[in-house]
């Protein structure tokens, strides 16, 4: 079977610090059903990167703007790009079109039996014409706001839309029931019973990976760590000022925060560490690969993943390094923008922050750190249990069983 994946984000190369959720995923599938084949249609940006050879799956990459040094649209995701400049808009119309005609030729060539759309918009939206015109089905994945964001921006056509595109679709998934039910509620229960949806998170790439002690920090410091991109979203600046206030509840514990990632927040984050005079309690390590990456989580003490809604209206859907650090068996402190409360339960597989601001947060990093280390070792345990439901082989038969195996 040949199946056309069509996204807006994936990485060229390992090397690529572009998120690698996706590129898991098919990777995870090729990997226990070698029958499929895999396209991936993905826009080109500004940035030399040399293109993977991979035997999971096949890149194309299309252009959708000149000179190349314009192509910026993707860089940090969409939402981030449109929101940091208003003039980014004009690129939609030419992403939209250039996507919809390398789709259609990527179908035509290699005889595509299935579309999957990663995000509603205009992902989606292209797979359903092109399935149209080419009767191929297609599938969908609503991986945060983009479903609701098209109804706020459209608000009468908006809905529209997205019901036609959704009864077409021969299933659409999403990684928590708080996405799914952004989907669900434009339709009455009646219209419910004919179209397919699936809770399916985005899975673990956990083949060959090395859970021991890499002593990648000082053991002797309460390690805290947040592993991720600096967007607005991940609400960083939460956690740093919140890091200000446990130097102070707390100045008997040696206390580091380790940011390990990168983007076009970290200048107001450095901004922020200088005003608080927080330097000896906060180092930057930069992005972190794949084959790194569980050995930094597993260094660490706490995982904080102190998500927001942005004014935009931009929210997570469920965050995958919230998974690693289960699969880790690493207590994680997170926020409801991340809906983890659905799978997270406070004191016993991790930690649930409700109504996140600096002083919930910072509260609730003091409590763990004060916990009995029975009750800690307790709640670890339960993470890894948690955390090994998302391992590469039980992803992978979710998904084909619900998003491939239904034509």
């Amino acid at each position: 079977m040949n199946i056309a994946i069509v996204t807006s984000t994936f990485p060229k190369n390992n090397s690529d610090n572009i998120p690698k959720f996706i590129k898991n995923q098919i990777i995870n599938l090729k990997s226990n059903y070698p029958e499929l084949n895999f396209f991936v249609l993905a826009p080109d940006n500004n940035e030399n990167i040399e293109l993977e050879e991979s035997n999971h799956f096949k890149q194309i990459r299309f252009k959708y703007f000149w000179p190349k040094r314009f192509q910026v649209l993707t860089k940090n995701g969409i939402v981030n790009q449109l929101r940091r400049n208003f003039l980014n808009y004009l690129f939609i119309p030419f992403f939209f079109v250039s996507q919809f005609f390398y789709l259609f030729r990527l179908a035509k060539k290699e005889k595509i039996n299935l579309i999957y759309a990663h995000w509603f918009f205009p992902q989606a939206l292209n797979a359903f014409l092109v399935s149209k015109i080419l009767k191929i089905p297609f599938v969908y994945t609503s991986h945060s706001s983009d479903v609701e964001i098209v109804k706020k921006r459209i608000p009468y056509l908006g809905k529209k839309i997205i019901r036609r595109i959704s009864f077409e679709a021969k299933a659409i998934s999403a990684p928590s029931k708080k996405i799914i039910n952004k989907v669900k509620e434009n339709f009455s229960i009646i219209e419910l019973s004919d179209i397919t949806t699936n809770v399916i998170p985005m899975g673990l790439n956990t083949k060959n990976v090395n859970l021991s002690k890499n002593k990648n920090f000082n053991s002797d410091q309460i390690n805290i760590l947040f592993l991720g991109r600096f967007s607005k979203k991940k609400g960083v600046h939460l956690l740093i000022k919140s890091i200000y206030k446990i130097s102070n509840e707390l100045p008997e514990k040696k206390i580091k925060l380790i940011l390990a990632g990168d983007g076009e927040e970290k200048d107001e984050y450095k901004s922020l560490i200088n005003k608080y005079n927080l330097s000896s309690y906060v180092k930057f390590i930069g992005f972190i690969d794949e084959e790194n990456k569980y050995g930094i989580i597993n260094d660490s003490d706490l995982l904080i993943v102190p998500s927001i809604e942005t004014k935009s209206g931009d929210i997570e859907g469920l965050p995958v390094v919230i998974l690693e650090g289960l699969y880790c068996g690493k207590i994680v402190i997170t926020s409801t923008y991340t809906n983890a409360q659905e799978i997270i339960k406070d004191y016993y597989n991790g930690f649930i922050v409700e109504d996140i601001n600096v002083d919930s947060l910072a509260n609730k990093i003091i409590d763990v750190i004060n916990l009995d280390p029975k009750l800690k070792k307790t709640i670890q345990l339960n993470a890894k249990k948690l955390g090994e439901r998302f391992n590469s082989e039980n992803n992978a038969k979710e998904f084909y069983n619900s998003m491939i195996n239904i034509l």
